[in-house]
């Protein structure tokens, strides 16, 4: 374990911080206020550094701080561990307030509602709810890809319908609530509906094998301009269907090692120090429209739960 000053949100320039997963507390003294783990926690400072920049009331949490304290792991699940027994173990005062799930966010559809396809900061309404992904501009990027590429609503104005509709490069969806147009002219909102559900919650829908054929097209005949732009969607489309893929599986998952247990995709035991600890992850009651939404709360965790069984049980 090493300790570092913490003065005004940040360390010392000069600071030569460790590599690999990290478990990390901040502290007032010898008084913790909140903890964490991170695979790389220069990023990580920077973003509490940024944070507390444009957000008062981080930063005056931030700044009760004036030491930090690290320890190295050599994996993500030991660093996991640490951190899950020191929360068990400690009264954080401003933990909740300092989680850097506050960043994250869901991805909302419904076919008979504008704007159609959205984010959101909760599940609190009746939109079907897919997520929360670590990234609202990633989000707002897939959006953006699928929306070219099926012409499916993407809308940046509260008002409808816009400049889209006139350029080409949306169907117009919204034209169903115009009150002025003969029910047969309408678009069919039903449709939008399932092609919505088809594109956004349906990993193994084709979308991303098309673009990556494309892709080849161009590169065989040369246009390799062409073939570069398409290199980032197929990132990110990729990206989307692996977070699909955790987001159908982790609700479920569950499985033994020697120190460790994963009940609901959560850790329900582990050994620490040769004492057994138990954490007791509850089913959450999701409702019907919240099928690939979980507790933003347990992302992280859920996720390097679900990548660990996937190196390690999958392969």
């Amino acid at each position: 374990m090493i300790s570092v000053k913490w003065d005004k949100n940040r360390c010392k320039e000069n600071l030569e911080l460790p590599s690999g997963w990290v478990f990390f507390t901040f502290r007032q003294g010898d008084q913790p206020l909140w903890c964490g783990i991170t695979p790389n926690l220069a990023q990580r400072l920077k973003v509490v550094r940024q944070k507390a920049e444009n957000d008062p009331r981080y930063a005056e949490n931030a700044q009760l701080a004036d030491n930090l304290q690290i320890e190295s792991h050599p994996r993500a699940i030991d660093a996991l561990i640490r951190c899950k027994v020191f929360q068990s173990q400690e009264q954080l005062t401003y933990q909740q307030a300092m989680r850097p799930s506050r960043d994250y966010a869901y991805l909302a559809i419904d076919g008979h509602r504008f704007p159609f396809v959205c984010i959101q900061d909760d599940t609190n309404d009746d939109w079907t709810y897919l997520g929360p992904w670590r990234g609202r501009f990633f989000l707002t990027d897939v959006m953006d890809t699928l929306s070219r590429i099926l012409k499916l609503p993407y809308c940046e104005t509260s008002s409808h319908p816009c400049a889209k509709l006139e350029s080409g490069v949306c169907q117009g969806w919204c034209l169903a609530f115009e009150d002025g147009l003969p029910e047969a002219e309408k678009p069919d909102l039903d449709k939008l509906g399932t092609l919505l559900r088809e594109a956004f919650l349906h990993p193994n829908n084709g979308i991303l094998e098309m673009v990556t054929r494309e892709r080849e097209r161009y590169f065989d005949q040369l246009e390799f301009a062409k073939a570069d732009l398409l290199d980032e969607e197929i990132a990110k489309l990729s990206q989307y269907r692996d977070w699909l893929n955790f987001l159908y599986a982790t609700k479920a998952l569950a499985f033994e090692e020697e120190d460790f247990g994963v009940q609901n995709g959560l850790l329900s035991w582990c050994l620490y120090e040769g004492t057994r600890w138990e954490f007791h992850p509850k089913p959450v009651s999701y409702r019907e429209n919240e099928l690939l939404a979980i507790n933003l709360n347990d992302t992280d965790e859920a996720r390097l739960l679900y990548e660990y069984h996937v190196q390690h049980h999958k392969g």
